[in-house]
């Protein structure tokens, strides 16, 4: 099976239970010629024990045991691809998965309610984007921001965990991304 294909079907799985989150408990009513059926036992809840815990109020421990394990696997894929690509920058091909793994991370993350990696995620992969595309240049200052956004990812997957209770600031990171696609000025 191609990684591609795994992390779609990975996708659509978080995806499909997102929706059953959403519309547990929201069930047409029995007919009368039905016998009323018993509810099954409430999932187990989130945590709320981390300071980036999920604004969604409930999420199936799976789901989110599924995210942390498909979201340290992608950790590891940026942790591979990134000295691949920085050995030959030009090459904008080798950038691709990068995009790819922070993308993937930005919608499952969403998709359990981690906002804060998600919206970090949304700002490295529009910047990898307009790499890829063309519009900004592989240059020294992009590569080294894609590569503290790397080395950042794994503080907030463990806040996210609760394996880490000190917070972890990503605005700057955030910022200086925005900055070398032109949609900001320089941070300060």
């Amino acid at each position: 099976m191609s990684a591609a294909f795994a992390i779609g079907l990975v996708l659509f799985v978080l995806a499909a239970a997102g929706i059953v989150v959403v519309l547990r408990g929201r069930s047409p009513a029995p007919s009368a010629t039905e016998a009323p059926v018993r509810a099954a036992p409430a999932p187990r809840r989130l945590s709320r024990r981390s300071a980036r815990a999920a604004p969604v109020e409930e999420v199936d421990d799976e789901l989110r045991d599924v995210f942390v394990t498909e979201a340290r696997g992608e950790i590891g894929h940026l942790r591979r691809a990134l000295p691949y690509w920085r050995s030959v920058p030009a090459d904008l091909d080798r950038a691709v998965p990068l995009r790819r793994s922070f993308h993937t991370l930005k919608g499952s993350s969403r998709l359990v309610g981690a906002p804060v990696i998600g919206d970090f995620c949304a700002a490295i992969e529009r910047l990898l984007l307009a790499v890829v595309e063309g519009s900004v240049l592989p240059e020294p200052a992009v590569i080294d921001t894609i590569a503290r956004a790397v080395a950042t990812l794994p503080a907030l997957l463990g806040e996210f965990t609760g394996e880490r209770a000190t917070r972890t600031d990503v605005s700057a990171l955030v910022r200086t991304a925005e900055h070398l696609r032109g949609d900001a000025p320089a941070p300060r």
